[in-house]
């Protein structure tokens, strides 16, 4: 549990530092997608947690640049935070499964 928190808190920070010098959008939300399903996958307690954990960088970054107008903030925490939980439940889910038929 400690290194999959580790490893997402790293991978939250790196999101934010390539999200700051890059527009490439749909590759970020994708790999947050991803960092949520894989750290499901080792960990399917919590899969809000990494839901959440993921793309918090890359809101903390957008919080910190001030660019955006409070409804636009708004609208990235809701669509990275979607896009966390729905890649974190799938992880949960298919380890879940994949347990139950063994």
């Amino acid at each position: 549990m400690a290194a999959a928190l580790f490893f997402a808190l790293t991978f939250s920070a790196w999101l934010a530092r390539a999200e700051m010098r890059t527009e490439d959008t749909g590759i970020l939300v994708g790999l947050i997608g991803i960092g949520a399903f894989v750290l499901s996958l080792v960990v399917p307690r919590r899969p809000w947690m990494w839901g959440v954990i993921v793309p918090s960088g890359i809101i903390i970054g957008n919080v910190w640049r001030h660019s955006e107008s409070v409804g636009s903030l708004l609208a990235i925490a809701g669509l990275t935070i979607g896009i966390g939980c729905a890649g974190a439940y799938a992880g949960a889910f298919i380890r879940r499964h994949t347990l139950s038929v063994q």
